[in-house]
Protein backbone atom coordinates (compact mmCIF):
# COMPACT_ATOMS: atom_id res chain seq x y z
CA UNK A 1 0.00 0.00 0.00
CA UNK A 2 1.23 3.51 -0.80
CA UNK A 3 2.14 5.73 2.10
CA UNK A 4 -0.72 8.12 2.96
CA UNK A 5 0.64 11.66 3.07
CA UNK A 6 -0.50 14.22 5.60
CA UNK A 7 -1.85 17.59 4.47
CA UNK A 8 1.45 19.17 5.46
CA UNK A 9 3.44 16.62 3.43
CA UNK A 10 1.14 17.12 0.44
CA UNK A 11 1.70 20.88 0.66
CA UNK A 12 5.48 20.37 0.79
CA UNK A 13 5.26 18.05 -2.20
CA UNK A 14 3.25 20.55 -4.27
CA UNK A 15 5.82 23.27 -3.61
CA UNK A 16 8.66 20.92 -4.53
CA UNK A 17 6.90 19.88 -7.74
CA UNK A 18 6.33 23.52 -8.62
CA UNK A 19 10.08 24.10 -8.28
CA UNK A 20 10.54 21.43 -10.95
CA UNK A 21 7.78 22.82 -13.22
CA UNK A 22 5.45 19.87 -12.60
CA UNK A 23 1.69 20.42 -12.42
CA UNK A 24 0.44 18.59 -9.28
CA UNK A 25 -3.10 18.48 -10.69
CA UNK A 26 -2.11 16.12 -13.54
CA UNK A 27 0.09 13.71 -11.63
CA UNK A 28 -1.96 10.54 -12.06
CA UNK A 29 -2.32 10.93 -15.82
CA UNK A 30 1.17 12.23 -16.66
CA UNK A 31 3.05 9.94 -14.26
CA UNK A 32 1.15 6.75 -15.14
CA UNK A 33 3.95 6.30 -17.68
CA UNK A 34 7.45 6.22 -16.16
CA UNK A 35 8.72 8.66 -18.80
CA UNK A 36 7.71 11.69 -16.73
CA UNK A 37 9.38 10.25 -13.63
CA UNK A 38 12.49 9.39 -15.64
CA UNK A 39 12.71 13.00 -16.83
CA UNK A 40 12.50 14.18 -13.22
CA UNK A 41 15.25 11.78 -12.11
CA UNK A 42 17.36 12.90 -15.07
CA UNK A 43 17.50 16.37 -13.50
CA UNK A 44 18.39 14.99 -10.08
CA UNK A 45 20.75 12.16 -11.12
CA UNK A 46 21.97 12.91 -14.68
CA UNK A 47 24.35 9.94 -14.90
CA UNK A 48 21.76 7.49 -13.58
CA UNK A 49 19.11 7.96 -16.29
CA UNK A 50 19.30 7.21 -20.00
CA UNK A 51 16.04 8.52 -21.45
CA UNK A 52 16.38 6.23 -24.49
CA UNK A 53 15.34 3.37 -22.19
CA UNK A 54 11.89 4.90 -21.66
CA UNK A 55 9.89 5.35 -24.89
CA UNK A 56 6.41 6.88 -24.38
CA UNK A 57 3.69 4.25 -23.93
CA UNK A 58 -0.10 4.33 -24.31
CA UNK A 59 -1.51 1.17 -22.72
CA UNK A 60 -1.20 -0.01 -19.14
CA UNK A 61 0.95 -3.08 -19.82
CA UNK A 62 3.55 -1.12 -21.81
CA UNK A 63 3.55 1.60 -19.16
CA UNK A 64 4.17 -1.11 -16.57
CA UNK A 65 7.16 -2.30 -18.65
CA UNK A 66 8.62 1.21 -18.45
CA UNK A 67 8.11 1.29 -14.70
CA UNK A 68 9.80 -2.10 -14.29
CA UNK A 69 12.81 -0.85 -16.22
CA UNK A 70 12.97 2.36 -14.18
CA UNK A 71 12.57 0.40 -10.95
CA UNK A 72 15.52 -1.84 -11.82
CA UNK A 73 17.86 0.66 -13.46
CA UNK A 74 17.25 3.66 -11.21
CA UNK A 75 14.99 3.36 -8.18
CA UNK A 76 16.76 0.27 -6.87
CA UNK A 77 20.12 2.00 -7.10
CA UNK A 78 19.07 4.90 -4.90
CA UNK A 79 17.40 2.70 -2.30
CA UNK A 80 13.80 3.29 -3.45
CA UNK A 81 13.02 -0.02 -5.14
CA UNK A 82 9.26 -0.61 -5.47
CA UNK A 83 7.14 -3.76 -5.26
CA UNK A 84 5.33 -5.16 -8.30
CA UNK A 85 2.03 -4.13 -6.72
CA UNK A 86 3.19 -0.51 -6.43
CA UNK A 87 4.44 -0.48 -10.03
CA UNK A 88 1.01 -1.61 -11.19
CA UNK A 89 -0.59 1.18 -9.17
CA UNK A 90 1.70 3.74 -10.83
CA UNK A 91 0.84 2.42 -14.31
CA UNK A 92 -2.89 2.47 -13.56
CA UNK A 93 -2.75 5.97 -12.06
CA UNK A 94 -4.07 4.84 -8.67
CA UNK A 95 -4.66 7.94 -6.48
CA UNK A 96 -2.05 8.38 -3.74
CA UNK A 97 0.50 5.98 -5.27
CA UNK A 98 2.65 8.35 -7.30
CA UNK A 99 2.42 11.03 -4.59
CA UNK A 100 4.03 8.63 -2.14
CA UNK A 101 6.95 7.91 -4.46
CA UNK A 102 7.41 11.56 -5.37
CA UNK A 103 7.53 12.48 -1.70
CA UNK A 104 10.21 9.83 -1.11
CA UNK A 105 12.20 11.30 -4.01
CA UNK A 106 11.76 14.79 -2.56
CA UNK A 107 13.12 13.61 0.80
CA UNK A 108 15.96 11.77 -0.90
CA UNK A 109 16.79 14.89 -2.88
CA UNK A 110 16.69 17.09 0.22
CA UNK A 111 19.06 14.76 2.05
CA UNK A 112 21.56 15.05 -0.78
CA UNK A 113 23.87 18.05 -0.68
CA UNK A 114 22.85 20.25 -3.60
CA UNK A 115 25.51 20.49 -6.25
CA UNK A 116 27.73 18.04 -4.37
CA UNK A 117 26.31 14.64 -5.23
CA UNK A 118 28.61 11.67 -4.98
CA UNK A 119 30.10 11.56 -8.49
CA UNK A 120 31.86 8.31 -7.69
CA UNK A 121 28.57 6.64 -6.82
CA UNK A 122 26.84 7.97 -9.93
CA UNK A 123 29.76 6.74 -12.05
CA UNK A 124 29.33 3.28 -10.51
CA UNK A 125 25.62 3.40 -11.36
CA UNK A 126 26.31 4.26 -14.99
CA UNK A 127 29.01 1.60 -15.38
CA UNK A 128 26.82 -1.17 -13.94
CA UNK A 129 23.57 -0.35 -15.68
CA UNK A 130 22.35 -3.96 -15.75
CA UNK A 131 23.27 -4.85 -12.15
CA UNK A 132 21.89 -3.61 -8.86
CA UNK A 133 22.75 -4.59 -5.31
CA UNK A 134 19.87 -5.02 -2.88
CA UNK A 135 19.86 -6.06 0.76
CA UNK A 136 18.06 -9.34 1.46
CA UNK A 137 17.28 -11.05 4.75
CA UNK A 138 19.37 -14.15 5.43
CA UNK A 139 19.38 -16.44 8.43
CA UNK A 140 22.84 -16.90 9.93
CA UNK A 141 22.70 -19.11 12.98
CA UNK A 142 19.75 -17.91 15.03
CA UNK A 143 19.90 -14.35 13.71
CA UNK A 144 18.34 -12.72 10.65
CA UNK A 145 20.76 -10.30 9.02
CA UNK A 146 20.68 -8.24 5.85
CA UNK A 147 23.29 -9.14 3.25
CA UNK A 148 23.92 -7.48 -0.12
CA UNK A 149 22.96 -9.48 -3.18
CA UNK A 150 23.54 -8.68 -6.85
CA UNK A 151 20.50 -8.83 -9.13
CA UNK A 152 19.91 -8.54 -12.87
CA UNK A 153 16.80 -8.14 -14.99
CA UNK A 154 15.05 -11.43 -15.76
CA UNK A 155 15.06 -10.49 -19.46
CA UNK A 156 18.89 -10.38 -19.33
CA UNK A 157 18.93 -13.85 -17.73
CA UNK A 158 16.58 -15.16 -20.44
CA UNK A 159 18.79 -13.74 -23.19
CA UNK A 160 21.91 -15.28 -21.61
CA UNK A 161 20.07 -18.62 -21.38
CA UNK A 162 19.06 -18.43 -25.05
CA UNK A 163 22.65 -17.61 -26.01
CA UNK A 164 23.93 -20.65 -24.07
CA UNK A 165 21.35 -22.92 -25.70
CA UNK A 166 22.33 -21.61 -29.14
CA UNK A 167 26.01 -22.28 -28.42
CA UNK A 168 25.23 -25.78 -27.11
CA UNK A 169 23.25 -26.53 -30.26
CA UNK A 170 26.13 -25.28 -32.41
CA UNK A 171 28.66 -27.41 -30.49
CA UNK A 172 26.49 -30.53 -30.82
CA UNK A 173 26.14 -29.94 -34.56
CA UNK A 174 29.90 -29.37 -34.88
CA UNK A 175 30.67 -32.60 -32.97
CA UNK A 176 28.34 -34.55 -35.25
CA UNK A 177 30.07 -33.12 -38.32
CA UNK A 178 33.49 -33.98 -36.88
CA UNK A 179 32.39 -37.59 -36.22
CA UNK A 180 31.03 -37.81 -39.78
CA UNK A 181 34.27 -36.48 -41.27
CA UNK A 182 36.36 -38.87 -39.16
CA UNK A 183 34.26 -41.78 -40.46
CA UNK A 184 34.74 -40.59 -44.05
CA UNK A 185 38.51 -40.33 -43.51
CA UNK A 186 38.57 -43.87 -42.10
CA UNK A 187 36.67 -45.23 -45.12
CA UNK A 188 38.99 -43.35 -47.49
CA UNK A 189 42.07 -44.77 -45.75
CA UNK A 190 40.66 -48.29 -46.12
CA UNK A 191 39.87 -47.66 -49.78
CA UNK A 192 43.38 -46.30 -50.41
CA UNK A 193 44.90 -49.44 -48.84
CA UNK A 194 42.68 -51.58 -51.05
CA UNK A 195 43.64 -49.69 -54.20
CA UNK A 196 47.34 -49.85 -53.32
CA UNK A 197 47.05 -53.63 -52.99
CA UNK A 198 45.33 -53.92 -56.36
CA UNK A 199 47.92 -51.63 -57.96
CA UNK A 200 50.73 -53.77 -56.58
CA UNK A 201 49.15 -56.91 -58.08
CA UNK A 202 48.76 -55.24 -61.49
CA UNK A 203 52.36 -54.03 -61.39
CA UNK A 204 53.69 -57.52 -60.60
CA UNK A 205 51.59 -59.11 -63.37
CA UNK A 206 52.81 -56.51 -65.87
CA UNK A 207 56.46 -57.06 -64.94
CA UNK A 208 56.12 -60.83 -65.19
CA UNK A 209 54.47 -60.67 -68.59
CA UNK A 210 57.22 -58.39 -69.85
CA UNK A 211 59.90 -60.72 -68.47
CA UNK A 212 58.36 -63.81 -70.08
CA UNK A 213 58.11 -62.11 -73.43
CA UNK A 214 61.82 -61.31 -73.37
CA UNK A 215 62.77 -64.79 -72.18
CA UNK A 216 60.35 -66.95 -74.18
CA UNK A 217 62.34 -70.24 -74.01
CA UNK A 218 60.36 -73.07 -72.39
CA UNK A 219 62.85 -73.41 -69.59
CA UNK A 220 62.66 -69.77 -68.69
CA UNK A 221 58.83 -69.37 -68.66
CA UNK A 222 57.51 -68.51 -65.21
CA UNK A 223 54.25 -69.60 -63.76
CA UNK A 224 52.37 -66.31 -63.36
CA UNK A 225 49.73 -67.80 -61.08
CA UNK A 226 52.32 -69.10 -58.62
CA UNK A 227 54.18 -65.79 -58.50
CA UNK A 228 50.95 -63.85 -58.06
CA UNK A 229 50.00 -66.12 -55.18
CA UNK A 230 53.38 -65.52 -53.58
CA UNK A 231 52.92 -61.77 -54.12
CA UNK A 232 49.49 -61.89 -52.45
CA UNK A 233 51.02 -63.64 -49.48
CA UNK A 234 53.67 -60.93 -49.17
CA UNK A 235 51.09 -58.14 -49.51
CA UNK A 236 48.84 -59.71 -46.91
CA UNK A 237 51.82 -60.02 -44.61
Amino acid sequence: MPKRLTDEELSELKNWLADHQINPNKLHREFSDAVAFANLLKKLYPKLIDLHNYPPRNNTQLKLNNWETLNFKALGKIGLQQTRDMLEKFAKGTPGAIESLLYDIKMHDRNSIKGERNDEQEQAWSENDDIIVVNVNKKIGDAIVQVPQKMILYSIYEQALRDCQTKDSYLNSANQKIAHLENILKLKAERIDELCGQLAKVSVRSLLKHHNLENSSPNSLLNLDNIENETNICLDF
